[in-house]
């Protein structure tokens, strides 16, 4: 599949790693450039021993969730507004990202 930011509840599971070094504006992962406000962040679907790691545009880690023993979904509080997203790592599962 790819990532699909055609709603306001964003799935992703395509990861485009981080490089650093780059200008912030030119990532190739970078899903959104700009500033967005974003409710909570989900993850379902991933295997025992799963990671992810979201990043902001200028590669601070955002949200990096442990995989949850029973495979229950793992989800945030309320997050708000982030510079740019990057999805860096996705061993397995979906992201869906919550925007306001």
């Amino acid at each position: 599949m790819a990532n699909d930011l055609s709603s306001r509840q964003w799935r992703l599971d395509t990861p485009v790693a981080y490089v650093p070094g780059t200008p912030a504006m030119q990532q190739p992962g970078l899903l959104w450039p700009s500033e967005i406000k974003v409710a909570h962040f989900e993850w379902t679907g991933y295997a025992a021993a799963a990671t992810c790691v979201l990043k902001d545009r200028n590669g601070k880690i955002k949200w990096s969730p442990t995989a949850a023993t029973d495979l229950e979904e793992v989800r945030t509080v309320k997050v708000g507004w982030i510079e740019g997203l990057i999805l860096d790592t996705l061993s397995s599962g979906v992201v869906t990202v919550y925007t306001e």
